[in-house]
């Protein structure tokens, strides 16, 4: 059985289950892209539910067991504000995180994947519009390509990579289909 261990990590993906529980997928600092469980975490009394929004930063303690661990605290650290309030802002970071939820291997540690995304998501929190916005994500993704050794699209610097992404991972991305 594996030991329990603290990280900070950001949230990238919440799924209800039960009728009280959530998956959580976080991409920690230390241990790459994990999963959990969140037990009760849905429930209205709950001391976590507030903290494992999407895009959160968090502070958090997970027991030991194999995948799914069980979260047992988390605190967060920030929120992203500016992000969650603007439309352009959350299309962009969901695109993102959607992609690296299925493009990363689980529980292989990447430092430099976790201090990109989160310089990502705080440029993009203090962007001002749209043509900004769509330039730090198309900056990101092409990172993503170099980073997890992929080949970079021979496609016209106006050219969207949403396609090009959805070939690599064999789906069609959900988040861009939001308007």
């Amino acid at each position: 059985m594996n030991s329990s261990y603290s990280d900070t990590g950001i949230v990238v993906r919440s799924v209800d289950s039960g009728e009280a529980d959530k998956y959580v997928s976080i991409l920690t600092e230390q241990h790459g892209l994990s999963h959990f469980v969140a037990r009760g975490a849905r429930r209205i009394t709950s001391k976590k539910s507030p903290h494992l929004d999407l895009l959160n930063i968090v502070k958090f303690q997970a027991s030991r067991g194999d995948s799914p661990r069980f979260l047992d605290q988390v605190e967060s650290i920030f929120y992203y504000p500016k992000i969650k309030t603007n439309f352009s802002k959350i299309n962009i970071s969901f695109t993102i995180v959607e992609i690296l939820t299925s493009t990363l291997p689980a529980e292989v540690e990447d430092k430099e994947i976790y201090l990109s995304l989160r310089s990502f998501l705080d440029a993009v929190e203090k962007s001002e519009g749209q043509r900004e916005i769509n330039r730090l994500g198309r900056k990101f993704g092409l990172f993503i390509l170099r980073h997890l050794g992929y080949p970079t699209p021979k496609m016209s610097e106006s050219a969207n990579l949403t396609s090009y992404f959805e070939t690599i991972i064999s789906k069609k991305l959900i988040s861009p289909k939001f308007r």
